[in-house]
């Protein structure tokens, strides 16, 4: 028979010793993602509410949390539109290089003649345009109840909605600046 055995106090003490090492490795090896669950789930009170209630924010925190995703998703609809509208944009521009060869075509009659020939661009650009106001006022509209991950990600979805308008600008910009130089 061997040295110890399973039932000894001293095989149940290494035994022990080794769980608790392996243990200790485990969590100092994963403390990084340990501790970004953790903030993730906003501390110990959010843990506790996770395993109580099943989730780890308080009611009204998440009501906007859930608003902001679903804008975001909405986002994610109005960039495929914006790329929609350039496609209008460079068809518009392709199409009105005969028109421009006059000199005597001022800046008014050339957005007269782009959108009698691409009218679906004008519809386009203002459904556009009311989206992204829409989208602005719902992000104005929810509540963050002094909590810093909710500003934050209504800043960022402000900002979004900022730069979609901007390439918005930019084309239909960039669109009369190159008639204007031929």
């Amino acid at each position: 028979m061997g040295l110890y055995t399973l039932s000894s106090p001293s095989a149940r003490s290494i035994t022990a010793a080794a769980a608790a090492i392996l243990a200790t490795g485990i969590i100092l090896r994963q403390r990084n993602a340990l501790t970004s669950y953790y903030r993730r789930h906003r501390g110990m009170s959010g843990l506790l509410r996770m395993a109580w209630q099943g989730d780890f924010l308080p009611p009204q925190l998440r009501n906007s949390m859930d608003e902001l995703d679903k804008i975001e998703e909405r986002m994610g609809k109005s960039e495929e539109q914006l790329e929609q509208i350039d496609i209008l944009v460079e068809k518009a521009r392709l199409d009105s290089v005969d028109f421009v060869d006059d000199d005597d075509v001022n800046q008014e009659e050339l957005k007269t003649f782009l959108f009698q020939q691409n009218p679906d661009l004008r519809t386009r650009i203002g459904i556009f345009s009311n989206k992204l106001d829409t989208l602005a006022a719902m992000i104005d509209a929810i509540e963050s109840n002094s909590d810093d991950e909710v500003k934050q990600r209504k800043k960022q979805l402000s900002n979004k909605i900022v730069e979609l308008m901007n390439e918005l600008d930019n084309m239909l910009g960039s669109l009369g600046l190159e008639m204007k130089d031929k």
